[in-house]
């Protein structure tokens, strides 16, 4: 029981946080549903990014846009489905 609402609370949020990176590839016009939908994933993201983030110094020459805490979460959220939802 336990474990089947962790799956989903993980399933979840892994789609916002695809979602996400797709939707940071986009312009989006102010007000408009794709930025509505964006600051929607961005909100249920960022509180689990920001200590990812503030933890793991910026790697020189990266990528604009692409950080190493993106990569790092991608990993956990593999590891927890790998763990929870079976």
């Amino acid at each position: 029981m336990v474990s089947s609402l962790l799956c989903t609370v993980i399933l979840l949020f892994s789609l916002m946080f695809y979602l996400r990176i797709a939707l940071s590839f986009f312009p989006a016009q102010t007000g408009g549903l794709m930025m509505q939908v964006r600051e929607l994933a961005f909100s249920v993201t960022e509180p689990v990014m920001l200590p990812i983030r503030r933890a793991v110094p910026p790697m020189q020459g990266a990528a604009a846009g692409f950080g190493v805490d993106v990569i790092i979460l991608l990993i956990a959220l593999i590891v927890l489905q790998g763990l929870f939802c079976r």
